[in-house]
């Protein structure tokens, strides 16, 4: 029974030329598997040293310039939606309106009053505007929407009386009504606004 497995040390049988060559092949073949081996190293080496800079960068705190203390908050993320069922459940959208310009002894004014795009499907809105007075219910209403849609304007009005020069405190009474076929009104907001009359 034969046996083809080289031995590189047994060179019986071998003249000086042939066990040279051997030896040299031979040691040709440990440098390059060596070479390989260094290269695989390196690469193992630089890819170890990558991701534990890469983790050691996302944990360190990153301080603010010129803030003594300050930092960036490394749980401060970009805000995702969340996709459960409670985006449905949101509450009503109701603008504000700082100050309202009005002509003096005018009924006929400009205004925007408006249901947000964000209450539909949800909520109608009507508008009060309201003059507080020494009366029992407290305020003069000076104008009385009915229901608005979500998404439309309300951008001319006709006021109950014009208004003498000056400014007024006044509210823009907010009364939502759910979408539904009762309309069924839900909590109501009183939002503080200054009549401006030149």
């Amino acid at each position: 029974m034969s046996d083809n497995s080289f031995d590189e040390n047994n060179f019986d049988g071998l003249d000086n030329e042939q066990v040279e060559i051997v030896q040299d092949y031979v040691s040709k073949k440990r440098k390059a598997i060596k070479i390989i081996l260094l290269i695989l190293l390196m690469i193992f080496l630089v890819a170890a040293g990558i991701f534990i800079y890469s983790r050691l960068a996302k944990s360190e705190v990153q301080p603010v310039q010129g803030g003594v203390g300050l930092y960036f908050d490394p749980n401060a993320k970009d805000y995702t939606q969340p996709t459960t069922a409670t985006t449905t459940k949101r509450g009503v959208k109701i603008p504000g309106w700082p100050s309202i310009n009005i002509p003096e002894n005018h009924t006929e004014i400009s205004v925007d009053f408006y249901n947000p795009e964000e209450n539909k499907g949800l909520y109608y809105l009507t508008f009060e505007l309201r003059l507080p007075d020494d009366s029992k219910q407290g305020y003069e209403v000076l104008y009385k929407s009915g229901l608005v849609e979500p998404g439309k304007h309300i951008q001319s009005i006709t006021l109950s009386h014009g208004l003498d020069k000056g400014e007024y405190d006044a509210n823009v009474h907010v009364q939502p009504y759910r979408i539904d076929e009762n309309k069924t009104p839900t909590n109501n907001a009183d939002m503080k606004t200054k009549l401006v009359v030149k």
